[in-house]
């Protein structure tokens, strides 16, 4: 919701926990991983946004993490990589408070080659984050990803307690967005 803000520089991650206090009387906060993306292994940084979050009584529930990587890319070494890539938000979100990390299931190619993919990259992050304590929930986000029975057969597949959905009701676009929930 601060979104513009932040892009345009106004307030950074470290204003966030005091103005979601005081200005809508809000006690958590979801981050997106491109407003800190440099500082996502930076222990000072994040230990002065967890000081200003208790400071405000402000909870850190999650951080949506953007650019980096594909996980259901069709190539392993890129999706190995992506998956990789996430590893620094599970711990930055560890260290934070946060019970999970936002992730996306995009990929190139056809349906079944991008879904088997997603299974694969999906699986392997939520084993390393189970070791942190962290879920790992995808959020439909275009794509494939906006197709409920694929996303659902896909969390089936993957059957892991720490892997799930966060849906988005705008982002079901063509498929039934109560269907897509349901699924």
């Amino acid at each position: 919701s601060l979104h513009r803000a932040l892009q345009k520089g106004e307030i950074t991650n470290l204003d966030f926990p005091r103005i979601t206090k005081t200005t809508y009387q809000l006690d958590a906060v979801e981050y997106v991983s491109t407003f800190f993306k440099d500082k996502a292994e930076d222990e000072e940084y994040l230990g002065k946004l967890k000081a200003e979050c208790e400071k405000y009584g402000v909870k850190s529930l999650l951080i949506m993490v953007d650019g980096e990587g594909n996980l259901a890319d069709t190539s392993l070494a890129v999706r190995t990589k992506a998956v990789e890539n996430h590893y620094k938000w599970v711990k930055a979100a560890k260290f934070l408070g946060c019970h999970s990390i936002r992730v996306n299931a995009r990929g190139n190619g056809t349906m079944e080659q991008v879904q088997k993919a997603a299974i694969d990259g999906l699986a392997k992050l939520s084993e390393y984050a189970v070791a942190f304590g962290i879920n790992v929930i995808v959020e439909n986000h275009g794509g494939y990803s906006s197709n409920g029975k694929w996303l659902s057969d896909i969390m089936k597949t993957v059957n892991k307690p720490n892997c799930g959905t966060l849906p988005d009701l705008g982002n079901f676009y063509e498929y039934d967005r109560y269907q897509g929930v349901t699924d």
